[in-house]
């Protein structure tokens, strides 16, 4: 069929807007363009942070730095976000630290029941020693956060407090102590454990033969212990005269 010529080029005129609506400069379409920018913008996007990754993150930052050094910033910086950001999660940095506190008396007491699971006596309480003071070479601002922190005023930490604190009077029980003997036991085992892993990690022992003073300690317990001589009361002592002259 024979064409005039003002028909073909009322067609090429019809192509060329059409090409023109559907291809930029650069040759990627409208569609393909809003495309790719919000694939763009979804990639720049930081993922989404759960309150469990985000104290667990800031327990890492404050064993590096130090439980006196914690910061929301340095958190902040670590998980990527704005230090706003932080407050969907908690209150501020005296919340943050109480939600690390928590996290650390779990993490220690299920190491603690784990490691006495089937044992009594010496075996259990050795155990335990070794899982107190791998915690605290492990995690410095973790184990400081439990030491440090008064939980008699946080029913969520008291509770979480006693459940560490059961293996470990269950294993004082198993030498024979009464409930008397066992609450001034515990207080004794856990003050010299602690005190000792505290200074090692804290370089007050530049003597070193560390580990030789750790099973010295171990000793005295189970000797105490086994001993069936450990005090009932406490033994009354005489007054000093000093006290007397004043």
């Amino acid at each position: 069929m024979q064409r005039f010529p003002w028909e073909s080029a009322r067609r090429a005129n019809r192509g060329g807007r059409r090409h023109g609506r559907d291809r930029g400069a650069n040759g990627i379409g409208q569609r393909d363009t809003k495309v790719t920018t919000a694939r763009n913008r979804s990639r720049s996007q930081p993922d989404f942070l759960d309150k469990a990754t985000f104290v667990q993150t800031a327990a890492e930052v404050a064993d590096r730095v130090g439980w006196s050094e914690l910061t929301l910033s340095a958190v902040a910086r670590e998980v990527d976000r704005h230090v706003t950001s932080l407050y969907a999660h908690v209150d501020g940095l005296d919340d943050l630290r109480r939600e690390i506190t928590l996290l650390s008396l779990e993490e220690l007491s299920d190491a603690v029941w784990r490691a006495t699971l089937g044992r009594v006596r010496e075996d259990a309480l050795r155990e335990i020693a070794l899982v107190l003071r791998q915690y605290v070479k492990a995690h410095p601002a973790r184990s400081a956060s439990i030491v440090l922190t008064r939980h008699g005023s946080d029913p969520e930490q008291v509770s979480r407090a006693q459940r560490l604190a059961e293996p470990i009077q269950a294993t004082l029980r198993s030498f024979g102590l009464s409930e008397d003997q066992v609450f001034h036991a515990h207080r004794a085992f856990s003050a010299s454990v602690w005190g000792f892993t505290q200074g090692e990690s804290g370089e007050l022992f530049p003597e070193g033969r560390v580990d030789e003073s750790f099973e010295e300690i171990l000793e005295l317990f189970f000797l105490a212990l086994s001993s069936g001589k450990w005090p009932t009361q406490p033994r009354r002592r005489p007054v000093p005269r000093s006290s007397k002259r004043s």
